[in-house]
């Protein structure tokens, strides 16, 4: 299996990695985000939400109307 990290979508918004996040729970996709802290203590910058190879086209999918 590949697991390694494929970034998904770049949130430049708090709203939108939030609905992003919640998205890819309710799919039962795990992820990790990069860039988060950094966003949250300087309110700026875009957050990557990553997955696993396996589950990047599913996660595309899901987040395409983002």
């Amino acid at each position: 299996m590949d697991d390694r990290a494929v970034t998904v979508l770049t949130a430049g918004t708090p709203g939108l990695l939030v609905v992003a996040k919640s998205v890819l729970d309710d799919a039962g996709i795990p992820y990790r985000t990069r860039g988060e802290g950094f966003q949250n203590l300087y309110a700026a910058g875009a957050v990557e939400v990553q997955v696993a190879s396996v589950y990047a086209e599913r996660a595309r999918e899901l987040l395409a109307d983002l």
